[in-house]
């Protein structure tokens, strides 16, 4: 093979600056937006994973609304009360409308967002005219003043939805999306669902840039099938993939082999795999977007690192 230099300075690619901004988590957590996509057979502990990871992300303040799509859920209330998941934050999957109902709740605590910022803006304009002593309040915008002015007559400031928002430097609020037990629904072969799939950290774009956008965690009985498997949008964009509990179909193991096919041989990903799935409820983790500080993308459950 030979290779010719182009001595052309200007002949290279450039990569713009991203404009994304990733979610700051603890070490053992993954990287968010991504997408998780949880796998496992039928009471293997999906929805028992999924609501766990949920729960360590709200306790270091990284998930302020967690919306769900599920047909199921009232058989699952136990676990999405301890998330405080609310009535009205939860979309059928067969509600042909259920792709437009997700963006606009995505879109509508971006247009909160913005109008927070907008307010805190005016806020501190109000506080540098009254601390100007050439200025009476007589001159002040009455409209202004009224508009930060509580039943009491008191100036109060703009406080943000979540009030973590405000601890993390007035950051945008972080949206987490549950959907379970949605594979045979009419969900999976809505085109603009399999789109939101892969934008779904764009979704909710900021006049100052970025999105608001959300993670998505999917779980799933199986990734292939002549009918009702996982769509090709989901499997080819999915940032982690959860295997959960045994499973004793081999050509489904070779399935999900075939989605880190070039990491590891196969014979290695059998053995994290046996040793992984052990005990019941456990599972192999295979991150596809590992931290520099995680000595591998494979684990079992979340704290623990498989190194091959």
């Amino acid at each position: 093979m030979k290779i010719v230099k182009n001595p052309d300075p200007k002949a290279v690619i450039k990569v713009p600056p991203n404009s994304r901004i990733p979610i700051e988590t603890s070490d053992n957590m993954f990287t968010h937006h991504g997408i998780v996509l949880v796998t496992g057979r039928r009471g293997s502990g999906k929805s028992i994973w999924t609501t766990n990871y949920l729960r360590l992300l709200k306790e270091e303040n990284k998930a302020d609304r967690i919306l769900v799509i599920s047909p199921t859920i009232e058989s699952n209330k136990a676990l999405l009360d301890s998330l405080d998941v609310q009535p009205e934050d939860v979309i059928d999957p067969d509600d042909p409308d259920a792709t437009v109902k997700l963006k606009q709740e995505i879109e509508d605590e971006r247009d909160e967002y913005e109008s927070y910022l907008e307010r805190k803006k005016k806020w501190k304009e109000l506080q540098k005219l009254l601390k100007t002593h050439s200025v009476s309040i007589d001159q002040i915008d009455p409209y202004l003043l009224l508009e930060f002015a509580d039943e009491l007559g008191q100036l109060t400031p703009p406080v943000a939805k979540y009030k973590e928002q405000m601890k993390d430097g007035d950051r945008p609020p972080l949206l987490h999306v549950f959907i379970d037990d949605c594979q045979s629904s009419g969900l999976f072969r809505d085109k603009k669902f399999l789109n939101a799939v892969i934008r779904h950290r764009h979704i909710g774009g900021l006049k100052a840039g970025g999105a608001v956008g959300c993670s998505l965690f999917i779980c799933i009985q199986n990734l292939k099938a002549q009918q009702g498997g996982c769509p090709r949008a989901i499997r080819n964009n999915a940032t982690q993939m959860v295997i959960v509990g045994k499973n004793k179909d081999e050509q489904e193991l070779k399935d999900i082999y075939g989605s880190i096919a070039g990491e590891v041989e196969y014979d290695q990903f059998e053995t994290a795999y046996n040793y992984a799935t052990a005990e019941p409820h456990s599972s192999l983790v295979i991150d596809f977007h590992p931290k520099k500080t995680h000595p591998s993308r494979f684990r079992k459950n979340i704290n623990e690192f498989i190194c091959m």
